[in-house]
């Protein structure tokens, strides 16, 4: 009797072992109690959001944009990557260091402008919560200063910044706990894209582009290179599928 149990529950064990699933990212993450205490703040107004553009909750797919001149970030989600996006939230950036234009060194005090995604979170940040932005990227490495393209750039709390996206508290509680569902059980290549542009690149703004930095013909260009980008999501309320050229341009893919 007492060898049969043993062997039920060797088996038993077994079971649970093989049947057993990773942890979800959103059970990892909750295991922080400034993560938690973003559910609790946040939950419910996302799900309103969410459910007031018809969309899904938890959210399947967002994206984020970002408007350096008008100092905004807005939140776009679908159900699924085959879905036109739809626009859930527009949120306002604290402050903004540097001028209009990319970065392409460190110390420049910049904020980078192209194409990129969320590929770290910190919970335990100095600044309540952060998520990394995924500079530099290819195109930074070939047009920014060999070896010293600076980093760690973050869409963080506390409102206060020296080339980062900083928040007050209450919203980055929002944004990241927003991003902790989107990319929960995706696959791991999965990223969460996050585009930055110098500002909406309408008429207007262009012709304002064209006038206060007529002396920088560079940055014009980067510009027309980076509205390629913002006219095919203007267009098709899709993320930009993207590459890179060895001269550092994006190339759309159509």
């Amino acid at each position: 009797m007492y060898l049969r149990q043993l062997i039920f529950l060797f088996f038993s064990l077994f079971a649970n072992l093989s049947w057993a699933q990773p942890q979800i990212y959103t059970e990892k993450q909750l295991g922080n109690q400034r993560v938690w205490n973003a559910r609790l703040s946040s939950d419910d107004v996302l799900k309103q959001a969410f459910t007031s553009a018809n969309l899904q909750y938890p959210p399947k797919f967002i994206y984020w944009r970002v408007f350096k001149k008008e100092k905004i970030m807005e939140l776009w989600g679908a159900d699924s990557l085959q879905h036109r996006y739809k626009l859930i939230k527009t949120y306002k950036i604290m402050a903004l260091s540097g001028a209009l234009g990319p970065k392409r060194c460190e110390g420049d005090n910049q904020v980078p402008e192209g194409y990129y995604h969320i590929n770290q979170y910190n919970p335990y940040s100095s600044f309540y919560l952060s998520y990394k932005v995924s500079y530099p990227n290819k195109s930074d490495s070939i047009l920014g200063k060999k070896g010293n393209y600076g980093g760690q750039i973050f869409v963080h709390g506390d409102s206060v910044t020296i080339g980062c996206l900083p928040m007050n508290d209450q919203i980055i509680k929002e944004l990241y706990w927003c991003n902790v569902q989107a990319q929960n059980n995706k696959d791991t290549n999965y990223h969460i894209p996050i585009h930055i542009y110098p500002c909406k690149m309408d008429a207007s703004n262009w012709q304002y582009l064209k006038s206060y930095y007529n002396f920088d013909p560079a940055k014009i260009v980067f510009w027309k290179n980076l509205q390629e980008g913002y006219n095919y999501f203007e267009l098709m309320r899709n993320p930009p599928h993207l590459r890179i050229d060895a001269k550092g341009q994006y190339l759309v893919n159509y």
